[in-house]
C-alpha cells in the first residue's frame, strides 16, 4: 500500500527553503518520493490524505535523554523508587516521547540496566516507544556523587579495569558507550570543570566500542577534558560548557558533534522556588548558565555540528517536552528554526550514525516523520503544543491529546 500525503509545507531535513505544495510518499516503511506534488505521478489504488496548512518534518531524534528518570526536582529521590515500577514508568514516559514527535532517542545512561528492558519491549511490539539507542550504565571513575544516582554508574579505575566495565556494557547490548571524562554539576560534590578520566582510560573505552563499530559519547564540562575526549576520538561531546579553542579545533578536526543539552539547566533554574530543587544544583547552574550559552554560540559560529539533546528525565525536564531544547536555541538566537529543526534531525542521525537510514525526508528513508500544525519557519513552539500525528517507519501513532 502506497500512501500520500499531499499539500503538505515539507521540511526536509537539509535546512532549505520549505516546499509549499509538497508530496509525501510512503510505502509500507519506506519513503518512495519527497518533493513538489507535480513531480510525482500518483499511482491507482494509493490512498491519498490532504494534510493542507500543515508542516512534515522528519521524526526528531534527541541525541541525549535518560529515560527512567522521571524529572523529579530532587534526581536522588528516585532512589526510592523499586526498579520494576521504574521500567515501567519509563515505558509510558517513552510512548509519551513517542507521540511528541521523538522517533528516536540516544540514552545517555539508566539505572540497572532498566534502558534495556524496554527498548526490548518496545522493538517487540508490547509497548510503544521510539527507535532507541542506549549506552546502559555510565563509565566513570570512583567519584564523590556517583551515589547520587544510584545504580546508574559502573565505576572503574585505571585501563584494565576500564576496559572490563566498557566490556559488560556492551555485553548487556549497548549500542554506544557513555564516559565521564569531567565532573557533574548534579552531583552533589562534583565539579563540572574538574577532569575525569584521563587520556589513557579514554582512548581504551573508545577501542573497545571501535572493536563493534560503535561509537562514545563523552559527558564533558570543562576544557581540558573535552581536549581529552577529543584526543581520544569520541564520537560526541555532551554538554561542552566551557568550551575552549583549543577544544573547538580539536572538535572541528576531528568531526566530533556537540550536545549541548541546554534545557536542563533552565528547567533547574525557572522551578528553582519551588521546593525541593536541591541548592547544590541551583548554585552550580546560576553559575554556569551565561557561560553554557556564550559556549554553544561560540561552537556553532566556529562550525561545529551541534545535535539536538535535551536531558530529559532531569529535575523538571519531563519526558514529551524534548523540543524544549530546540525552541530555546531559537528564542537565545542560537540559531533560527530551520537550522535548529537540521539539529533535531540530519545532524543527529549523523552524531549516532544512523543517517542512511533516518533524519532526513527523501527517497529510500525510513518512514519516520510528524505533522505539525503551524509555520516553524517562524516558531518552533508548535512542537510542544500542535502535534497532529506521527508515524514511525510509516505507522502512525494516535496522538494524545
Amino acid at each position: 500500500m502506497i500512501n500520500l500525503y499531499k499539500n503538505a509545507v515539507l521540511v526536509d531535513g537539509y535546512g532549505g527553503t520549505p516546499l509549499e505544495d509538497a508530496l509525501l510518499a510512503i510505502e509500507n516503511d519506506t519513503i518512495i518520493f519527497a518533493g513538489k506534488a507535480d513531480k510525482y505521478e500518483i499511482p491507482t489504488g494509493a490512498q491519498v490524505i490532504d494534510v493542507a496548512g500543515k508542516t512534515i518534518i522528519p521524526g526528531l531524534i534527541d541525541c541525549h535523554i535518560h529515560m527512567d528518570l522521571h524529572g523529579m526536582a530532587n534526581t536522588n529521590d528516585e532512589n526510592h523508587v523499586e526498579d520494576k515500577l521504574r521500567s515501567i514508568r519509563t515505558a509510558h514516559n517513552m510512548r509519551k516521547t513517542l507521540h511528541q514527535g521523538i522517533t528516536t532517542i540516544r540514552n545517555a545512561g539508566s539505572v540497572n540496566h532498566i534502558d534495556f528492558a524496554v527498548k526490548a519491549a518496545i522493538e517487540q511490539g508490547w509497548v510503544e516507544g521510539p527507535r532507541i539507542f542506549t549506552s546502559g550504565k555510565i563509565i566513570s571513575m570512583t567519584a564523590q556523587g556517583n551515589d547520587y544516582f544510584n545504580g546508574m554508574y559502573r565505576e572503574a579505575d585505571g585501563p584494565d579495569e576500564v576496559r572490563k566495565a566498557a566490556r559488560e556494557q556492551l555485553k548487556a547490548g549497548a549500542d554506544f558507550l557513555k564516559v565521564m571524562a569531567t565532573g557533574a554539576y548534579m552531583n552533589p560534590g562534583g565539579v563540572p570543570g574538574a577532569v575525569q578520566y584521563g587520556l589513557n582510560e579514554l582512548e581504551v573505552i573508545v577501542d573497545e566500542a571501535g572493536k563493534l563499530g560503535l561509537h562514545v559519547a563523552a559527558h564533558a564540562h570543562g576544557t581540558q577534558g573535552i581536549i581529552n575526549a577529543a584526543m581520544a576520538g569520541v564520537k560526541t561531546i555532551e554538554h561542552g560548557s566551557f568550551i575552549d579553542d583549543r577544544g573547538i579545533e580539536l572538535m572541528l578536526e576531528k568531526n566530533i558533534y556537540l550536545v549541548p543539552t541546554y534545557v536542563a539547566g533552565y528547567r533547574i533554574l525557572e522551578n528553582a522556588k519551588k521546593s525541593g530543587v536541591p541548592g547544590f544544583m541551583i548554585e552550580k547552574n546560576q553559575g554556569m548558565r551565561k557561560v553554557r550559552a556564550a559556549s554553544i554560540k561560540k561552537a556553532i559560529e566556529a562550525g561545529i555540528k551541534v545535535a539536538f539533546g535535551s536531558d530529559a528525565g532531569t529535575s523538571y525536564n519531563c519526558h514529551g517536552l524534548n523540543a524544549m531544547e530546540l525552541i530555546l536555541w531559537v528564542r537565545e538566537g542560537f540559531m533560527g528554526p530551520l537550522q535548529a529543526i537540521c539539529s533535531g534531525t540530519r545532524i543527529a542521525a549523523e552524531a549516532i550514525g544512523v543517517e542512511d537510514r533516518i533524519g532526513t525526508l527523501e527517497k529510500g528513508k525510513l518512514a519516520d516523520f510528524v505533522i505539525v500544525e503551524g509555520d516553524l519557519s517562524v516558531s518552533l513552539d508548535p512542537l510542544l503544543d500542535s502535534v497532529k500525528a506521527v508515524y514511525k517507519e510509516g505507522k502512525e501513532i494516535s496522538v494524545l491529546n
